[in-house]
């Protein structure tokens, strides 16, 4: 009985011996088999750009550049007034837009900010905003349209 029960266990042992070598070549099934991402560290999006003074809001004060000054200074005082009166340390950003000329070229971005945007920053400067609550920038519309002061709080 003995020798009849060692039979099979021989043939076990010889064909796990002869298996070995075979499956040692082969690779375990893990996620990575799927997803060659699998348990990698999560990547973060990067932050997004800061939002560019007034594409996502609408503008406090919008002048029209040529318009008297008698006819804007009471709103942007008033405006400024109220706007530090909710928030006393509010940043306001004064845009110039200038339009583009007809051949599509930038217009004189300089001379239109010093006569259009710097009266207006010390108007807001007057009304009680600090030279660092208070900055300047200038960009180019599409041609046809007026030159605007636009001031933006935030």
């Amino acid at each position: 009985m003995h020798h009849r029960h060692a039979r099979p266990v021989c043939h076990a042992v010889l064909a796990v011996a002869l298996c070995l070598p075979v499956l040692g070549g082969c690779a375990l099934i893990s996620q990575k088999t799927f997803n060659r991402h699998a348990g990698d560290p999560p990547r973060l999006p990067l932050a997004p750009p800061p939002p560019v003074p007034g594409m996502d809001r609408p503008a406090l004060v919008t002048i029209v550049a040529g318009t008297p000054d008698s006819q804007w200074r009471p709103a942007v005082r008033a405006a400024v007034v109220d706007a530090l009166a909710r928030k006393p340390n509010a940043l306001f950003t004064i845009v110039v837009n200038v339009p583009d000329r007809a051949d599509g070229t930038p217009g004189d971005m300089s001379g239109v900010v010093t006569a259009s945007g710097r009266p207006v920053l010390q108007a807001v400067m007057d009304a009680g905003a600090g030279s660092d609550q208070a900055e300047m920038d200038a960009r180019t519309i599409s041609s046809g349209s007026a030159t605007q002061v636009c001031i933006y709080v935030e």
